[in-house]
């Protein structure tokens, strides 16, 4: 079997997850409700565009930071938003442990910056 097949059988298995049919489920929730769904978009690219702040080595935004304590406090009052967004966290967890599976089966190749 090549790691081409290894891939496309780890596809299969994410597709067929419970992490990622929860996923789905509530998302085909939050579609239908626009509220929710604009409720969540909005604190989704807030939380992208702090995390690109500090990955590009800004310091933490207090106010920012506050912002987006008030909107998640909002998120977990309204059933289909948080859901939605518990149900994506679990998802994007299972998919961070991969890569990390990943980047450790190759790391001793990708060290070309490493250790002189």
């Amino acid at each position: 079997m090549t790691v081409h097949d290894k891939a496309h059988d780890l596809g299969k298995a994410l597709r067929n997850s419970e992490e990622y049919r929860a996923f789905l489920a509530a998302k085909q929730s939050i579609d239908s409700d626009i509220t929710s769904k604009t409720m969540v978009q909005d604190f989704l690219k807030k939380k992208l565009a702090a995390e690109y702040d500090l990955m590009a080595g800004n310091p933490e935004d207090k106010e920012q930071s506050q912002e987006l304590q008030k909107m998640y406090e909002l998120i977990l009052v309204n059933p289909k938003a948080r859901d939605f967004i518990h149900a994506h966290m679990r998802f994007q967890q299972v998919a961070a442990d991969i890569y990390k599976i990943i980047g450790d089966a190759v790391a001793e190749g990708m060290d070309l910056f490493g250790k002189k």
